[in-house]
């Protein structure tokens, strides 16, 4: 082949010349990439805004949730189990109620409502199983076209740090209200709303029960409640059906919805996330100026990333988010830890298809949620120093997780006694019942443990209904990252 000073160079896929060896690869890898995806272009490793069903806007259907106060709209296959929470945080308030002499209260119902996150996994965030590869398709003989140019060009497999392709492309689409809610063209949030979230970590004084059933007043943040997980490790212990379980670092704050706000999930799991930073004073607490940010403020923090051409697809997709309400998942989360200097890892779970000519006997890819809980299980015991008690409690982060419909925050993973896993949540949907409370900073002997669990445990039952999940993690301590790279490898 001439020189690249003399000749020029023909794009094997379209018209496009050039004369120098590195542009034509460039040219290769911005405007013919596989699957879409080009180590050239600096974007976020996972393109996590999602689309809940696989019809366009129209065919998604938001029900709101009958529940008085909650605000909450909902896609039709998170209603059943949002309703089901509901009942299960009445039955704690009320059996609570009736343990001190007072009358239940019925679960008050409501026309009314506001909600959650949907989900697609981007090809680079799936966590796929080890099968018999597919057919190639046309984009793995680009991929496989690209490997003779390299080797003839003699270039790099990868181009060097901070390559931005030179070629202009079309702005990604802008995302509607199967993946940003009810309220995706919405310019501004309405006035009301914006006075009940400037309110949002006021402290308040309060009447709570303490230990002998006396009431006292105290001053907390109503839906910030600290000192939970120290609750929950005694209710695990007590529990007679749990062979095991982990948990996250105790300084994490269960976050939860204030009433009527409608679909700020996402930014109450940042919230939580935020806690173990400021708790612990970890990796980033001095830009959060140790505290926890408001929803304003982490509205803020996203904007001033894509700004700084951090996940900045974002912008594209949802149009801005700044001053409204819509909803936010994973890759707005990423934006702003990596602008405020915080390490962070996103992952996708979803496994591939088998094939249909796949010979006899060939097994079948596991379901995302067993790749969900092998993930966690393998997180927390890379991260747990003694494993002789019943409840491991370690100082890792909390999970950010997402999963279509919802997202919450993963705090623990527990295994029954027949061997059924579940994840042990924070849901920002649900607040904390006066029968968890009351028991904050106390040894207590619980009647019905299991009963009390139920708020925090989501189990195989929950996790079946959908194919992918989504997971971002605070990347751990140094002396943890290796323990854990070993771990996946299996030695």
């Amino acid at each position: 082949m001439a020189t690249a000073e003399t000749s020029e160079i023909a794009c094997p896929f379209c018209s496009y010349k050039t004369t120098g060896e590195y542009q034509i690869l460039l040219h290769m890898e911005t405007d013919h990439p596989e699957d879409d995806n080009s180590p050239f272009v600096v974007r976020d490793d996972s393109n996590l805004a999602a689309s809940i069903g696989a019809g366009g806007d129209e065919e998604i259907q938001f029900l709101p949730c009958p529940v008085e106060g909650c605000g909450e709209e909902l896609i039709r296959a998170e209603f059943d189990s949002h309703l089901e929470m509901h009942t299960a945080e009445f039955e704690q308030d009320s059996s609570d109620e009736n343990s001190r002499g007072h009358t239940s209260k019925k679960l008050k119902l409501s026309p009314e409502a506001k909600p959650s996150f949907g989900t697609k996994l981007s090809v680079a965030l799936r966590n796929i199983n080890d099968e018999e590869p597919p057919p190639r398709s046309s984009d793995e003989r680009k991929a496989s076209t690209k490997e003779a140019w390299r080797g003839l060009l003699k270039m790099p497999d990868s181009p060097r740090e901070g390559s931005v392709s030179s070629s202009s492309k079309p702005p990604r689409k802008r995302l509607g209200k199967s993946q940003l809610g009810p309220h995706a063209n919405e310019k501004r949030m309405p006035d009301w709303l914006v006075k009940l979230l400037q309110k949002d970590g006021e402290t308040a004084v309060m009447e709570r029960f303490d230990e002998e059933g006396n009431l006292r007043r105290c001053r907390v943040t109503p839906n910030r409640a600290e000192g939970i997980l120290p609750v929950l490790q005694q209710l695990l212990e007590q529990d007679r059906g749990v062979e095991w379980a982990f948990l996250c670092h105790p300084a994490v704050r269960h976050v939860s919805k204030l009433k009527r706000e409608g679909g700020f999930c996402g930014y109450r799991n940042i919230q939580m996330l935020s806690s173990y930073i400021v708790g612990v004073k970890s990796q980033g607490h001095d830009n959060l100026k140790d505290k926890i940010p408001s929803i304003f403020e982490i509205q803020d923090h996203i904007e001033m990333a894509w700004d700084l051409g951090i996940n900045v697809q974002g912008r594209d997709e949802t149009g801005g988010i700044r001053g409204t309400r819509k909803y936010i998942g994973t890759s707005e989360a990423q934006a702003m830890f990596c602008k405020l200097g915080i390490a962070c890892d996103a992952q996708g779970f979803k496994p591939k298809r088998l094939r249909k000519d796949s010979p006899s006997g060939t097994p079948k890819p596991q379901k995302a949620h067993d790749l969900l809980f092998a993930h966690i299980e393998a997180y927390f015991t890379a991260g747990c120093t003694d494993y002789d008690p019943k409840i491991r409690c370690t100082t890792l982060p909390p999970i950010y997780f997402q999963h279509p419909g919802h997202s919450l925050t993963i705090i623990g993973i527990q295994r029954a006694t027949d061997g059924a896993k579940s994840l042990i949540v924070f849901d920002p949907l649900y607040h904390d019942p006066p029968g968890i409370m009351r028991h904050v900073g106390h040894q207590f002997v619980h009647k019905d443990p299991s009963q009390a669990l139920k708020l925090y445990r989501r189990g195989r039952a929950y996790l079946e209904k959908y194919h992918e999940f989504e997971v971002l993690k605070l990347c751990p301590p140094v002396g943890l990252r290796g323990r854990m790279r070993l771990l996946r490898r299996g030695r």
